[in-house]
């Protein structure tokens, strides 16, 4: 399969750097110390003009940032034919893309999330109008490459960005303050760095691997009475749950004024 990258910046290269072993990969990036650094690392062809790698490309990714993507799509317009669009691009939706390259354009719109530059990122992927569903197969094989993939209707990719799409920042907001309170307790910040990274990469796998719910699994490290009741109480008095709900409701608020 022959995929063209429309931008090759961080999200970008970490797909490419998992794609290009195993099909024909052409980057289009601006910047020529850019071009000499892919073109040497990954063994592609690269080139500074859009349109002459959507030209014979099966797959284009378009992964510019979304106020450069409207410009880019009208230079690339006249070399669309039958190729599928797979866009990174958030906020952009499939509709605009399709009726900027017209026709009955496919396109597949993404939602990756930070951990796609180290292969453990979630995707979500919603369906353009005219997209096929054989599309859907080809987009998720081109997102596998850096981590899971789930399909939701596009109205749903709002509310990917407050969970997935963001999320990172939330679970590292967790380990800041988290870090900040050991410190407060008299820990070091090596030690309070070993204590709370490796805590959190404990957990995570514990979740991976388990078959109980995370609800499950914090009532079996709860008991009665102990410390981490102690601790639980303190965050349930102050409406964990709520903070968490009215935070993600604010982001997905966020995501549809960006998206208008």
């Amino acid at each position: 399969m022959k995929i063209a990258f429309i931008g090759a910046g961080n999200m970008g290269e970490a797909i490419l750097a998992g794609l290009y072993r195993k099909n024909v990969c052409i980057v289009c990036e601006a910047r020529p110390e850019r071009r000499t650094y892919l073109k040497k690392k990954y063994r592609c062809a690269v080139t500074a003009v859009a349109g002459d790698a959507v030209t014979g490309a099966d797959v284009v990714l378009l992964a510019v940032k979304p106020q450069d993507l409207p410009a880019v799509l009208e230079s690339i317009r006249p070399a669309v034919k039958k190729q599928l669009f797979i866009s990174i691009a958030a906020g952009i939706t499939s509709g605009f893309i399709e009726n900027t390259l017209g026709g009955k354009t496919r396109v597949v719109r993404t939602m990756p999330n930070l951990p796609a530059m180290i292969g453990e990122g979630v995707t979500a992927l919603a369906k353009g109008r005219h997209a096929r569903p054989g599309d859907l197969k080809t987009a998720q094989g081109v997102l596998a490459a850096v981590g899971s993939v789930i399909v939701v209707p596009e109205k749903m990719i709002n509310a990917v960005t407050a969970v997935s799409g963001s999320g990172p920042a939330y679970m590292f907001l967790v380990v800041e303050c988290l870090m900040g309170a050991a410190r407060k307790l008299g820990f070091s910040e090596g030690e309070a760095k070993t204590l709370v990274y490796q805590t959190m990469l404990g957990s995570v796998h514990m979740l991976a691997k388990s078959d109980d719910s995370a609800a499950v699994l914090r009532q079996k490290v709860t008991s009665k009475g102990g410390t981490t009741q102690a601790a639980t109480d303190v965050f349930m008095e102050e409406d964990i749950s709520g903070i968490f709900e009215a935070a993600l409701k604010a982001a997905c608020a966020r995501a549809k004024e960006l998206a208008k």
